[in-house]
């Protein structure tokens, strides 16, 4: 391969790096935006309703919660899908990034120590890239990885409302404290246990269409 080649494909290569670096930095800060925003609404929700519990009986204070839960738990829907996208969009540029790194060290083999990230793009390089290896001790570290980020925060929160809503749907059913209490916490689990499964594996969907190039398994 000639220098003049070299150079065409490197500038080719510096390139694709570079817009792939700003579609994550771009995925990272519409991700963590979207989820701040909800946590806000969130919050000015709470104040409010706290306002408004020491003028009303507790009837229409859990009619309030039920209704204004029920709308905070449907945008929080919206914002959990559309950070799951980010993050499948995030992990398909960081692939990308990865595969390219890879090249630079087929075109320069001197180059390969140098790299402290990844240059494969298989499962493993994408759990490295993460951090999520440091789960040791863990059955499935990638789960563990996947509910600390951003989709899981709001996977979380929405967990949380839904509780707050199937409690507040109790209480006017006159169930009772006990009662109200436990079923919020089972509605809270089986929303989070259940988003959780659904989105692990529309985030697999995602990534499967990903040819997988350079394992860490490859010679080379």
């Amino acid at each position: 391969m000639s220098d003049v080649d070299k150079s065409s494909i490197l500038t080719i290569l510096t390139t694709e790096h570079y817009t792939l670096q700003m579609v994550r930095t771009a995925t990272i800060t519409d991700a963590a935006s979207r989820a701040g925003h909800l946590l806000t609404t969130i919050s000015a929700s709470m104040i409010a309703m706290g306002f408004v519990a020491q003028l009303v009986p507790p009837e229409v204070l859990l009619v309030m919660m039920l209704v204004i839960s029920t709308g905070l738990f449907l945008i929080g829907l919206a914002t959990l899908f559309r950070t799951v996208e980010l993050t499948i969009e995030d992990v398909q540029a960081g692939l990308g990034i990865n595969r390219i790194r890879h090249v630079y060290g087929d075109l320069e083999p001197s180059t390969r120590e140098v790299f402290v990230r990844q240059m494969h793009d298989d499962t493993t390089g994408v759990q490295l890239d993460a951090g999520q290896t440091g789960w040791r001790n863990a059955r499935r570290p990638r789960l563990i990885g996947t509910a600390l980020g951003v989709s899981g925060l709001v996977n979380l929160v929405n967990g949380l409302l839904a509780g707050v809503i199937a409690g507040a749907g109790a209480g006017l059913l006159d169930a009772g404290l006990t009662w109200s209490v436990a079923i919020g916490a089972v509605a809270c689990a089986a929303v989070i246990s259940g988003f959780g499964i659904a989105l692990g594996r529309i985030g697999r969907r995602g990534i499967a269409p990903i040819t997988t190039r350079y394992p860490r398994n490859n010679p080379n």
